[in-house]
Parts: C-alpha cells; structure tokens; sequence
C-alpha cells in the first residue's frame, strides 16, 4: 500500500493514500505541534479500533447475527521513561448492540485480532504489544 505524506510547515504533515483522502498528521505540543492533525501514535490507534470493528461487523454478520452498532474504545500501556516509547499491551473496549451474546461477540473477536488472515493491522500490532479485550453488551 502506498501512502504519500508531505509536509506542510515545520512539524505539520498531510498524508494522502489509496483513498484519495487527506489526513493531517502533527506532533505533540511539547515537541512543536500545534494541534493541526493526529498525532501519529493515535493513527495507529484509529487504524486497529477501526480495523478489529469492520472485521468484527463482517464476522457476525456472516454468522447471520443483527448488528446495530458497534464501538470500541482504546486504551494502553507505554515505557514512558525512556525512548523509544513503545506500547506494551493494548487494550480494546468493545461495545456492540444487537442480537449477539457476549460468546458471539468474543468469538468472533478472537478470530479477528488473533488469527492471520482477518484484520491484518490487529494481528500485526498484537505480536509486539498484546491486544486484550472486554465485551459489553448494549
């Protein structure tokens, strides 16, 4: 996959893919930013929650299950004291309203964040910082 980012101003960046879409992309205040795009830890953020709940819709809806919606909220443990700061363990908050159990919603979870083949980006991420999840009905 291609992506192209290019600079705008100083700590600024807009990045273009496939999609034909801009994102602006900037640093954290203390390094410069001045809060003109995502901050590129949240991107990868963004890009596993999105990931893991498009292939969980896809997953119960091939199994014939009614889905209304679904949200998932992250969260993270990071070395903070020290560089590089890397995510050690993530942790996904999946809410999902429909006609599905919690043991629908796990299973299919299960296969999309821990075998090859779903969501590449959950399985990727997975081998370096765990992804860990809780289930909550709505």
């Amino acid at each position: 996959m291609k992506i192209k980012v290019k600079q705008k101003e100083d700590f600024h960046f807009v990045g273009v893919g496939p999609a034909g879409r801009e994102v602006p992309i900037d640093a954290a205040d203390y390094v410069g930013g001045k809060g003109r795009g995502i901050r590129p830890p949240e991107l990868l953020f963004h890009s596993v929650a999105g990931c893991v709940g498009i292939h969980l819709y896809e997953a119960l809806h091939k199994e014939g299950k009614h889905v209304e919606d679904i949200e998932i909220e992250t969260d993270a443990e990071r070395i903070t004291d020290r560089y590089p700061k890397v995510f050690t363990k993530i942790y996904l908050f999946v809410k999902v309203k429909g006609d599905v159990s919690e043991e629908d919603v796990k299973k299919a979870l299960d296969k999309v964040i821990y075998n090859p083949g779903t969501c590449s980006i959950a399985y990727m991420v997975n081998q370096v910082a765990p992804i860990e999840y809780k289930v909550e009905l709505l």
